[in-house]
């Protein structure tokens, strides 16, 4: 099944990397090709507005390894906190529930808050996950050598999530702020390899978190959700523990890069090298993990953990131009495509990384507004491979 959906989207995406090729550049060619994006161009988003609110709806499949095949309800929710500042960002909170054909749930509220002047900014999740999941041990050499199986690997997962990010600026493209996290796993039904593992016997299934922290930004970038241009460095550090009302003590320290290069209309090279480091009692739940919608996307999420993650990834995202105007007089398709490649790892500090993960992917783009996109990806690991639908790019 994976090999198929991997050769739909290919068979989809793979023309259009020709087309790319071959174009003038910024237009559609007179293609089979052309002329079907061209007609696709002229469908309509369904959307519902009220005021300065602007609500986008959708219901989508998608497939990763650790759910299996997922169908999601949500929507993305747009409006300005000020509707006098044209220059002010417009915020935006994208929302889903899915439930999969392995009997999971998902649930999951994100929002990217902009306001007074974009002097504040408000980042935040809200997760709810209940699912039949995998635990593969700590290490890389765990994860790759623990095969999956009901016996070595399946158990049922409960875990919530509640994150905000609050920054300052405090001048023109420097931020400062606080981290707030609080997250709980309720680990049952384990199997009999999990049940004695060294980390989960001395952690126990049933762990709570409770975290707070300082972040520094500078952020340059043009549309933060969408950026064409510019630089983000984010560095923070988060400490959880008992004295918040958490279970166990520990650091966590976070440095991510991404840069933006604009290489024609709407034609962007993205770069992003980051690292997650954390120390102390780190539980088995908390520790860093690959293979999220928003890293090594292919990967199953939480089979690769260990104290320290580190990802570098390289991303070309293009949107297609029209020959001819349409209704609204606008050359800009509604229509693009993305490809990446990444490499990453796991170890418990930079000295020890055993061995690289290999990433690489394809998708698709649906600019439901301005700068506000539909994103389909197709990814592939080093012994598997995952399927996404969701708003927003990766980084």
């Amino acid at each position: 099944m994976r090999s198929r959906l991997l050769q739909l989207l290919v068979g989809l995406v793979a023309p259009l990397l020709v087309v790319a090729q071959n174009a003038p550049q910024d237009t559609i060619p007179h293609t089979v090709v052309g002329h079907a994006l061209h007609n696709a161009d002229s469908l309509r988003v369904l959307s519902f507005e009220a005021g300065p609110m602007k609500f986008v709806p959708f219901v989508a499949p998608s497939y990763t390894p650790e759910m299996q095949f997922l169908l999601t309800a949500g929507g993305l929710i747009t409006f300005s906190f000020d509707r006098k500042d044209r220059e002010l960002l417009r915020s935006s909170i994208p929302f889903s529930i899915g439930k999969s054909t392995n009997g999971s749930l998902q649930v999951s509220v994100k929002c990217n808050l902009y306001l007074r002047q974009d002097k504040w900014r408000i980042t935040g999740e809200i997760w709810r996950k209940e699912m039949p999941d995998n635990y593969y041990g700590v290490g890389y050499g765990s994860a790759h050598t623990t095969p999956k199986s009901d016996s070595t690997t399946l158990y049922h997962r409960d875990w919530r999530r509640v994150y905000a990010k609050v920054v300052h600026q405090f001048k023109p493209k420097y931020f400062i702020g606080g981290i707030y996290d609080v997250n709980r796993t309720e680990a049952s039904e384990l199997n009999p390899v999990m049940a004695t593992d060294a980390y989960v016997v001395a952690d126990g299934a049933n762990v709570r978190n409770k975290g707070l922290g300082v972040v520094m930004q500078y952020d340059s970038r043009d549309v933060p959700v969408n950026a064409y241009s510019g630089v983000l460095l984010d560095a923070s550090v988060t400490n959880y523990g008992t004295h918040f009302g958490g279970d166990f003590d520990f650091w966590v320290v976070d440095l991510d890069y991404r840069q933006y290069a604009a290489v024609g209309h709407r034609h962007t090279v993205a770069w992003e090298v980051r690292s997650r480091n954390c120390r102390g009692d780190v539980p088995w739940t908390d520790l860093s993990q690959i293979g999220t919608p928003w890293d090594l996307r292919g990967y199953v999420w939480g089979q690769y953990r260990d104290e320290l993650m580190v990802y570098s990834m390289a991303e070309y995202r293009h949107m297609f131009n029209r020959r001819t105007p349409n209704k609204r007089g606008s050359l800009e398709s509604k229509w693009g495509f993305a490809t990446w490649l990444g490499m990453g790892a796991v170890a418990p500090d930079l000295a020890s990384i055993p061995s690289a993960l290999p990433n690489a992917g394809v998708g698709l783009r649906f600019e439901t507004e301005k700068r506000s996109n539909v994103r389909i990806d197709y990814g592939i690991g080093a012994k598997s491979s995952a399927f996404y639908v969701t708003f927003y790019e990766a980084f």
